[in-house]
């Protein structure tokens, strides 16, 4: 099976011994996780044995065999920031943005909470099972919370003597809420202690809510094992992900300091946003022992639909940012423009040709573009849209970003500052 493919050399502008001279500097770090491996779950580098852990992935299909004999024709996911933003990226990749079969409440926004409810209630109704899945690593968040005593009362309401046969708990254990799960006897899936939420999504986090979808974990754990071995060899050629963290850092030591993730499938737009995630939390933040402040903003552009709002910017206005373009060779479906010669004249050389082929016209021609003015970037090629491969970009991106944690001298697993405001927001819960 080929790999996705990682291109750089001529687009990055940037000398390749700078490139090598970075990757040696990360040498140490690529050796410290590789010893990490066989610790499992008890380093900052635990996030990576989750590939490997045959034990979480059978509790994981126990679960969602037992889960499925329900016949669910909706699942609830309900947690916010790491404890969705995998999975959305996952499902939507693979099904599409449209697909109904799963609702996220990742928000107290009143109004799309009420919209939420009421398409669950409508399920409810006729007689169909919907299971809720809450997701908390902390198990304390406020948002998550509020959100799943709405919809635990919605089961309550038509399943009063079962409804928790329709719930599973993900979090962390010992947490507030897997002591509840425990008390009410709610199904529980353990999230590793130091796995954190924003490296999560091959965890129970996204396994169990991926395979009630009938997605193939499997596959998408098998893309992320090869993609780790990729991602830990030495050789600077072979390791996309250390050869995009030095990339990112030599830009970012130049004065760029935004990082765009410009996908060109409008259903990938969720691995941009799961990106967007991964990187500010991990890499916004003061330096060791120090009080400078780093941090490299992430955004997320989609082609073609986003060249018609800021493209211009892109190509016209100020050179900060690095690009990375995503797209996949192959589409899941094949759709051609008619052969109508009264349009030849409107637009020349669209009629007969496949949409695919003109979205790779565009790509194209917009990476010429970026190109002829002088903007660097890279390119990340998908063989297609399936579990190995969605496994491998995973994979890869997380391990690029725990090398760039080291690169700018910061802790890439915590989140210190994200407390801020949920300290806040509880005083003034409590005193309102």
């Amino acid at each position: 099976m080929s790999d996705l493919q990682f291109l750089y050399e001529q687009t990055a502008l940037l000398n390749m011994a700078s490139i090598k001279d970075t990757a040696q500097q990360l040498m140490p770090t690529l050796y410290e996780i590789k010893d990490s491996l066989e610790k499992k779950y008890t380093t900052d580098y635990a996030s990576l044995y989750l590939p490997f852990d045959k034990e979480l992935l059978k509790k994981v299909q126990t679960l969602v065999a037992e889960k499925k004999k329900l016949d669910p024709v909706l699942v609830v996911v309900i947690g916010i920031g790491g404890s969705n933003l995998g999975t959305m990226a996952v499902q939507k990749a693979l099904l599409g943005k449209m697909y109904p079969q799963i609702l996220y409440a990742d928000t107290v926004d009143t109004d799309y909470i009420s919209d939420l409810l009421n398409i669950t209630e409508r399920y409810l109704q006729q007689q169909k099972t919907v299971i809720v899945n809450v997701l908390s690593k902390s198990g304390t968040t406020t948002e998550t919370v509020a959100n799943f005593e709405l919809f635990l009362a919605l089961l309550q309401q038509y399943h009063p003597t079962n409804y928790k046969d329709y719930i599973v708990v993900t979090t962390d254990k010992d947490s507030k809420l897997w002591h509840l799960a425990e008390k009410e006897r709610f199904s529980c899936l353990e999230i590793p202690g130091l796995v954190g939420g924003r490296f999560s999504v091959l965890s129970a986090v996204g396994l169990f809510p991926l395979g009630l979808l009938n997605i193939t974990i499997e596959q998408l754990l098998a893309g992320a094992q090869d993609m780790q071995k990729k991602c830990l060899d030495q050789n600077l050629y072979k390791n996309p992900a250390l050869a995009s963290a030095c990339i990112k850092y030599l830009h970012y030591t130049k004065g760029i300091s935004i990082a765009d993730m410009f996908l060109f499938s409008v259903d990938a737009e969720a691995l941009g946003k799961w990106y967007r995630q991964l990187m500010g939390e991990s890499l916004g933040k003061t330096v060791t022992d120090t009080t400078t402040k780093v941090g490299i903003t992430p955004t997320v552009t989609i082609g073609s639909t986003d060249l018609h709002s800021v493209g211009q910017l892109y190509l016209g206005g100020p050179k900060d940012r690095f690009t990375t373009f995503v797209s996949f060779e192959k589409n899941k479906h094949t759709l051609a423009v008619p052969d109508n010669k009264e349009f030849g004249s409107i637009v020349a050389n669209i009629q007969n040709r496949p949409l695919s082929s003109i979205m790779h016209a565009i790509i194209e021609g917009t990476q010429r573009a970026y190109s002829k003015t002088d903007l660097p970037f890279c390119s990340v090629i998908l063989p297609q849209k399936n579990e190995y491969y969605l496994g491998q970009f995973l994979q890869m991106y997380m391990l690029e970003i725990i090398y760039l944690g080291k690169l700018l001298d910061v802790n890439p697993f915590d989140q210190p500052h994200v407390e801020l405001y949920k300290k806040e927001t509880r005083e003034i819960l409590a005193h309102e």
